[in-house]
């Protein structure tokens, strides 16, 4: 792939400001954040973040649990009111 260049000018104010709010927010430089805006709204798909994910992340989301985790620790879940008394 080239590294083709841009200048662009007359840059919307409030387009300016979402993209640099979100090149502080993600800790990336301007010219990086503008790349992946242009990508994302272009080909409908973002370039993968190279910020490497903690574990919890990559699980936020998943459907990690059987189909029949429920099902097996229903009994768990259900009191006894004889310890209770």
């Amino acid at each position: 792939m080239s590294n083709i260049q841009y200048t662009i000018r007359k840059i919307p104010v409030p387009v300016d400001q979402i993209l640099r709010k979100r090149a502080e927010r993600e800790n990336k430089p301007f010219n990086t954040v503008v790349i992946e805006a242009l990508t994302e709204q272009t080909t409908g798909t973002k370039k993968p973040s190279l910020k490497k994910k903690s574990a919890l992340e990559r699980l936020w989301g998943a459907n990690t649990l059987d189909a029949g985790f429920y099902e097996a620790t229903e009994e768990q879940s259900k009191i006894d009111p004889e310890i209770w008394k």
